[in-house]
Order: C-alpha cells, then sequence, then structure tokens
C-alpha cells in the first residue's frame, strides 16, 4: 500500500508495507489462487523520541516509547486470500525480525515481529478458502524523518 504526502511538510510519518504472498505447491493437485485483499498499513505517526508501532493480526494498532500515532492514515493488518482444494492444510511462513525494511527513499525502518491468523498453519474449508491476517512491530528511531515509507515482505504458503 502506498500512501501519499500531504503537499504541506507535516512531522508525521506515514508507513505502509505492500505485501506479497508466495505459494509452494506440494503433492496436492487441486487448482490453487492467491488474492492480497488488504496491505498492512501502520498509518500515520510522528517519531518523537524513537520506540515502535505495531498493527497486530486483527489490525488494531499500538505504539511503545516516545512515538505518538495520529488519527489520519487508518491502520490495517494485511489479509490474504487462498483458495484450492477444501480440506487441504497449509503452512504459513513469515519474514525474519530485521529482514524487511521500509523506505523513503533515503531513509529506513526496520519490520520484526511478524504475526499472522490463523499462526504456522490452517485449513482451507468453506468451499476451499482460507484468509490470513498478517501484523507486524515497526521500528521507529529517535526523531524518524517523516516522510512515505514503504517496502514489500514475502509471505510464503506450503500447501
Amino acid at each position: 500500500m502506498q500512501t501519499s504526502r500531504s503537499p504541506s511538510r507535516s512531522h508525521s510519518t506515514k508507513a505502509g508495507a505492500l505485501s506479497a504472498l508466495l505459494l509452494l505447491c506440494g503433492g496436492s493437485t487441486g487448482a490453487q489462487t492467491l488474492a492480497n485483499n488488504t496491505s498492512l498499513s501502520f498509518g500515520s505517526f510522528t517519531a518523537g523520541s524513537g520506540g515502535t508501532v505495531t498493527v497486530n493480526a486483527a489490525g488494531a494498532r499500538s505504539k511503545t516509547g516516545g512515538v505518538v500515532v495520529s488519527s489520519q492514515g487508518v491502520p490495517s493488518a494485511a489479509q490474504f486470500t487462498i483458495t484450492g482444494t477444501n480440506s487441504s492444510a497449509v503452512t504459513i511462513s513469515l519474514p525474519t525480525d530485521g529482514t524487511v525494511l521500509l523506505s523513503d527513499g533515503s531513509h529506513t525502518m526496520a519490520l520484526t515481529g511478524f504475526v499472522s491468523n490463523p499462526n504456522g498453519t490452517g485449513i482451507l474449508s468453506g468451499g476451499g478458502t482460507l484468509t490470513i491476517s498478517v501484523g507486524a512491530v515497526l521500528n521507529v528511531g529517535n526523531a524518524q524523518p517523516p516522510g512515505n515509507y514503504t517496502g514489500s515482505f514475502n509471505v510464503t504458503v506450503n500447501y
């Protein structure tokens, strides 16, 4: 998800992550599809003395340290839908800490603590679908420069 920067220079930072999903097929012969329904977004905030902004798998946002969250820029968990053979099991792998960065072109912030719902494994049900929600922790530096920070990450689903 890309968020736009307001024409006036403000002290808020808008951070979002463009999500990606990989589907790896094992022994199943059914057709599989996947769709990215919603991107992970941390909404708008001011860095202050730094800290973290967390969006959990349900889309709820919290913060630590000197970060000040704004009511602008609605936070959201990433959501993906997998469609395939009903009752098939899938395993879900998330990025490891520090391997994903958001950037404004000059500055970066690391993502850690990726979480998903379901966590680790899931079953395609209700006609062969499963929705996966993904959240993470954004690590904000002391006086992090304002900007439009974007990036991408992979979620791997073994089917």
